[in-house]
């Protein structure tokens, strides 16, 4: 009976001992990945930091005369200045430097003759009577305010719907002309509710008119 009793003390004693152990081995490990802290943050894994490699500066094209304005591609809808012809392709279309889309004036029908009104009133003290432009500009590259008649090629178009679209862009959105300060820019009377949708409609059927 006593050889029973002394099995089962030296069994619960190896039980026991294994689990105090047991006890041990897992706390040292905690202590050591995490310390005291409750969040244990020291157990995270450091992220390795790689350099960024330096980026080679891109290269803008050179700026060209549009309405006094630099230009985009028509598919970035983003400022740029107006592409030259290449052998065999036309140029892109001039477009102002300030982005945005077409107005409501080029849905509604404008009067020429009103168009001239308002002409004179606002814009023949920068582009001159009927748009023959020359003005000066100090520090444009142009270095006078582009003529409307004849207007820059690019703007024209047979079809009435997209000369006014062309047209509307700079008078909705003002434009800042090439070069490093210039003396006069292309205010956004559109967008300052300077002029109303039909003022404008009726100042892009007057420049139009000039360009037949």
């Amino acid at each position: 009976m006593a050889d029973v009793d002394d099995l089962r003390k030296i069994t619960y004693g190896v039980l026991i001992g294994f689990v105090l152990m047991l006890i041990l081995w897992i706390s040292f490990l905690t202590l050591s990945g995490c310390g005291f802290a409750t969040n244990c943050a020291g157990a995270v894994p450091t992220a390795e930091r790689t350099s960024i490699p330096t980026l080679v500066a891109a290269t803008l094209p050179a700026s060209d005369r549009a309405l006094g304005a630099a230009t985009l591609p028509s598919a970035a809808g983003a400022a740029s200045p107006a592409a030259s012809p290449t052998a065999g392709g036309p140029a892109e279309v001039a477009r102002p430097s300030n982005p945005g889309g077409p107005g409501p004036a080029v849905k509604l029908v404008g009067d020429a003759t009103s168009g001239q009104t308002i002409f004179v009133a606002n814009c023949e003290q920068c582009h001159n009577p009927e748009g023959k432009g020359g003005y000066p500009n100090p520090g444009s590259d142009d270095g006078t305010v582009p003529a409307l008649s004849p207007i820059d090629p690019t703007l024209k178009s047979a079809d009435f719907s997209e000369f006014a679209t062309n047209l509307d862009l700079f008078i909705e959105h003002g434009s800042t002309p090439a070069g490093p300060n210039p003396a006069r820019k292309m205010l956004p009377w559109g967008d300052k509710d300077l002029l109303s949708p039909q003022e404008i409609a009726d100042v892009i059927a007057y420049v139009i008119s000039l360009n037949k």
